[in-house]
């Protein structure tokens, strides 16, 4: 079963709708199913979409007699409690990300109190014994299924405190000295002691542990040894290519094992952090100054370009509903660098710069329109009327500047009426 619903699975073409009623109900879903497939929904994002056209295919069947009123009864009522179930573990998550807030708020009002009485060492003991403390109660409620959300923000912040010590302890011990040096083997060995384990307990936190992991071997290389700031984003580039092209290994020879469905979310969360590094790298080590916006494009078209792969190509035990919601950030992400590289890194006029972020939204909208992916047609919105908005201020007064915007306007309305006549024709047929 697919992790979210398809259109194709909901019309009559699907061939459930054709069959016989007693070979219909055999092959409607059961309520654990249901269950499932929501949740599946939920966690993807797509829930309310998906829910609406369940709803909706359920009335078609039921107005063209292909399921009779009290099957079309059950079958909402199962959508509707699933929708429950999987609203009360959001809220759950939603709650847990608040206490995680909260909990960090009073430690920070603890040690604006207790700070001035404490000497620097004890503040770095203080903040590493209470990040520890945190990290592991959330492993403990890990082991409580019904815990998980709240499990999973305790490690993430337990996790933030022991980064925080480690790099208060500067000014306790300075670098190079005997305990300085001890933190940042602290440092290099707190991922192995911590990170290594989460891989056979979840899929979650071995992402967290790899983003976590190399702020930690950072600490290391500039607490211990007499690397400069430059030479130590070089390392930890390289350190991060390893981590990918393994990941990418395994992704290829274990598409859709069970025990490793960790690898793809630790896969996405490394590219994430190459924004970070290419950014510090860039700036640092290789002194681009406002070049290295360049730089940050490049990786931001590369995750992109993966990301459409992941919809696309990847094999299916790989695919996952919200790659299309890490394309529309790709999109969103684009607006402002967009702007920047232009108009500040090229110094390219207003035309340019509505160029390269309108552009995306037309581009965006040809691949919504033909995907019928609805991130992708919000953005690509967002990013057209920025675009256009920010050539039209700066053209004000210009008269073909008013005309090409109401011929855009025009244009967009016509395409409108078309795709509504398409969706209406879909719909009949």
């Amino acid at each position: 079963m697919q992790s979210y619903c398809q259109p194709s699975d909901l019309s009559p073409a699907s061939g459930l709708l054709h069959q016989p009623p007693s070979a219909a109900n055999a092959s409607l879903p059961s309520v654990r199913e249901g269950r499932r497939l929501s949740q599946g929904l939920a966690v993807e994002g797509r829930l309310g979409v998906a829910m609406n056209a369940v709803f909706e295919a359920i009335r078609r069947w039921e107005e063209q007699n292909l399921v009779d009123k009290e099957l079309a009864d059950t079958l909402r009522g199962e959508v509707e409690q699933s929708s429950a179930a999987v609203t009360q573990r959001l809220f759950q998550y939603v709650l847990a990300g608040t206490g995680a807030v909260v909990l960090l708020i009073a430690g920070g009002v603890f040690l604006d109190w207790a700070w001035p009485l404490m000497t620097e060492a004890l503040r770095t003991l203080t903040l590493f014994g209470v990040g520890l403390g945190v990290h592991f109660a959330g492993v403990r409620f890990e082991r409580r299924q019904q815990w998980l959300p709240t499990a999973y923000f305790m490690q993430t912040a337990g996790l933030g405190l022991l980064i925080t010590a480690l790099i208060y302890s500067q000014n306790a011990w300075p670098d190079m000295t005997l305990w300085g040096t001890m933190s940042g083997v602290v440092a290099l060995v707190a991922p192995l002691v911590l990170g290594l384990p989460s891989v056979k307990r979840n899929e979650i936190m071995p992402a967290v542990h790899l983003a976590a992991g190399l702020i930690f071997v950072g600490i290391f290389l500039h607490r211990a040894t007499p690397l400069s700031d430059g030479d130590v984003f070089w390392v930890l580039d390289g350190l991060l290519l390893l981590a990918i092209l393994r990941m990418v290994r395994m992704l290829g020879s274990d598409a859709g094992r069970d025990d490793n469905r960790w690898v793809l979310n630790a896969f996405n969360m490394s590219l994430y952090a190459g924004f970070v590094l290419v950014f510090m790298t860039g700036g640092e080590s290789l002194s681009l100054g406002e070049d290295t916006v360049y730089a940050v494009d490049l990786w931001l078209f590369l995750v992109a370009g993966v990301t459409v792969y992941g919809i696309h190509w990847a094999p299916a035990g790989l695919r996952r509903g919200w790659f299309g919601l890490q394309l529309a950030a790709c999109q969103l992400a684009w607006i402002p660098l967009g702007f920047v590289t232009t108009l500040e890194v090229a110094n390219g006029p207003p035309e340019s710069a509505m160029v390269a972020v309108a552009g995306s939204g037309v581009m965006g909208f040809l691949y919504a329109r033909e995907h019928r992916i609805r991130e992708i047609l919000a953005v690509s919105a967002l990013s057209f009327v920025i675009g256009a908005w920010y050539w039209g201020v700066e053209r004000a007064g210009a008269l073909g500047a008013v005309a090409a915007l109401a011929v855009t306007a025009a244009l967009l309305f016509w395409i409108s009426g078309k795709g509504g006549a398409r969706a209406r024709s879909d719909t009949s047929d």
